[in-house]
């Protein structure tokens, strides 16, 4: 008879530890015994560049993730309206959508000489290169989003005496709330690489600047420095959007928390 798991929370999170400790053991042993310091710079070089940058490295990573955080909010703001205007209104759609569509393909990072020369090199247009690609991503995952209610909702609402505007409001948003949650997580992970490719062509700060002086001197321990501050950002930020769309959707009960629901009784 099998025993039933009593905590398994705690189980999946020592195994998350652990995987996380075993890339750092390897990185320890690997450096700079098997890999040269060029190719992957050991703890300690990296440990050099912390203490070289000092609390410049700090400013530098609070410029990027202010610059993200504002970028990624109008993304996402501007993309969430333009999505259920374009659901709203068909003469929107049919202004909005071709052009949406023509951009969307379109790396946002080959604009980025079109933005250093529309907006300079300030915070502007790296804020406006980060904004653009949530805004691509928001649009259309709204649009889809609010196509997928189901239309039993609507035409419930609708019986009762809910004008369009109460139907959307009280109805649709809240309902496309769980699949937004995807594409705001999405976007964050873009803002952060658009963020650092924006302050590679031509920033005063930030760490893709930081990164971007590293490298014309080879400084590959400052790189990774970088790196690795940029995927601290980028968690935190995702685990805050995680902790925020379960509050919201507390309601909600999504396919995967049903199936490792049945697994645990398995």
């Amino acid at each position: 008879m099998r025993l039933r798991d009593t905590n398994p929370s705690m189980r999946y999170t020592a195994l998350s530890i652990c995987s996380v400790l075993t890339l750092v053991l390897l990185w320890f042993l690997l450096t700079p015994r098997v890999l040269p310091e060029l190719v992957f710079p050991s703890p300690r070089s990296v440990y050099d560049a912390v203490v070289s940058l000092k609390w410049h490295l700090f400013e530098h990573a609070a410029v990027t993730l202010i610059r993200v955080l504002i970028g990624w909010s109008l993304g996402v703001l501007t993309g969430i309206l333009a999505g259920i205007l374009m659901t709203w209104s068909r003469a929107f759609y049919a202004t909005a959508n071709p052009i949406i569509e023509a951009l969307r393909p379109v790396p946002p990072i080959a604009l980025i000489p079109f933005f250093i020369i529309w907006f300079g090199l300030g915070p502007s247009g790296q804020i406006g290169l980060v904004a653009l690609g949530c805004f691509m991503v928001l649009a259309v995952n709204t649009f889809v989003a609010v196509h997928t209610v189901p239309p039993v909702y609507v035409r419930a609402a609708s019986s009762l005496g809910a004008s369009k505007f109460h139907i959307y409001t009280t109805v649709i948003i809240p309902a496309i709330i769980p699949s937004l949650m995807s594409g705001f997580r999405i976007a964050a992970a873009l803002a952060f690489g658009l963020g650092v490719a924006a302050e590679f062509m031509g920033a005063q700060s930030g760490l893709g600047y930081v990164m971007m002086v590293a490298r014309r001197t080879l400084n590959t321990n400052t790189i990774l420095l970088g790196i690795v501050l940029l995927g601290i950002e980028s968690f935190l930020l995702d685990k805050c959007i995680r902790v925020v769309g379960r509050y919201l959707c507390r309601w909600s009960e999504t396919s995967i928390d049903s199936i490792q629901t049945i697994g645990s009784r398995l």
